[in-house]
Parts: C-alpha cells; structure tokens; sequence
C-alpha cells in the first residue's frame, strides 16, 4: 500500500469518525424532550388529580385525630371559686381574677353573669369570650340588712352612694324598720332602676 493508498485510509476512517459523532449527538437531542405547561397538564393531570386526592385525604385523616394536648376549661362558679380558679378561664390572668374576686367581694356576690362588664378591663371582647365557662351560684349572694346596717354598711356597696346611703338610713330613723324594700321607692334618690340593681342585695328580716 502505497503513501496516497494510506493517506485515503486515514481520511476514511476520520470520516467514519466525525459521522459517527454527530449521529450521537443528534440522537442524544432526540432523546431529550420538552413539554409546555398545556401539554403537561394535558398529558399527566390525573397525576396532578392523584396528588390532589391524596392530599385531601391526608388533611381529612389529620382532622379526624382528636386533639388530646388541648387543654379542657372547666365550668366556673363565679360566686365561689377563688382567683386561681378563675384563672383557667381563656384570657384571664392574675390581674383580671384578682380584680373580678375583689369586685364580688364588693358585690356581696354576682346576681348575673353580666356584671363582670363592670369589673374594669373586661370588655364586651374578653366576656364573650368567657361566657360559655360561667355558672352563677345565686344562693351565694350576700344581703345588707337595711334595718340594722349602718350608713357605712351600706356605702360601700358599689351600687350605693352615700346620698343614697344616708338617706335611707335616716328615713329608717324617722319612720322606724322598715316593713317592705318597696318602701325604698318611695326616697326622691331611689328609681325604678337604681331599685332593680340594689333590691337583690338587700333585706330586711
């Protein structure tokens, strides 16, 4: 084989080569495909469908546990439990529990459950928010005995001012004991609705 015979072959086999080179490289790019969203979605949406389902199943089987951790709030005497108990209310700490104990002090006890309203910092928010938890123990409200009290007795009843206190214990000493609280309605100070919020703290057995 001569110079030129061999120089053919090499050329030949460099061909062969080069060819055989850019028939991979045009089947590598062949190979590798390319979707647009549409076609995706169109193609594979029972996958997105699947994935969909699942996971709503996994969030329903998630609802269905019972949340043990939560902690229960138990019923609640307002007119007996003490500020620790008062305290498991949602949103009450220790400065609303002291506050409502010394207001019931003040009280003589809750008649509603309303008149946490006037306990200062409760507001309309805060006690519906607690009003689900609330018992009311009306046989533990303690009565001033307007026959026998003294003006001071009767002034620091919160609902009791001491023109209105006063009064009604001079009216008792001009006209002795009383024999009715409807007799109350009768003193220029007393109206029908100062009558209605003091008449269930009052007696006079």
């Amino acid at each position: 084989m001569n110079r030129r015979e061999r120089t053919a072959l090499l050329f030949f086999l460099l061909l062969l080569v080069f060819v055989n080179l850019i028939f991979r490289a045009f089947q590598k790019k062949a190979e590798t495909v390319h979707y647009d969203n549409h076609e995706i979605q169109r193609s594979f949406g029972f996958v997105d469908s699947l994935n969909q389902s699942q996971k709503i199943y996994v969030h329903q089987q998630a609802s269905d546990v019972p949340k043990s951790n939560a902690p229960k709030i138990p019923f609640i005497n307002i007119n007996s439990a003490d500020s620790i108990a008062l305290r498991k209310l949602p949103g009450i700490g220790v400065k609303y529990s002291s506050r409502m104990v010394r207001y019931r002090n003040m009280l003589g006890g809750f008649h509603t459950k309303e008149q946490l309203l006037e306990v200062y910092g409760i507001d309309s928010v805060l006690f519906d928010r607690i009003l689900p938890y609330l018992l009311i123990g009306q046989q533990d409200l303690r009565k001033i005995n307007i026959n026998t009290c003294t003006e001071k007795n009767l002034k620091a009843h919160p609902y009791i001012s001491n023109p209105v206190a006063k009064l009604v214990v001079k009216y008792r000493e001009h006209h002795g004991f009383y024999q009715s609280l409807d007799e109350l309605k009768s003193l220029p100070l007393i109206d029908e609705q100062l009558f209605r919020k003091i008449v269930v703290y009052l007696e006079i057995d």
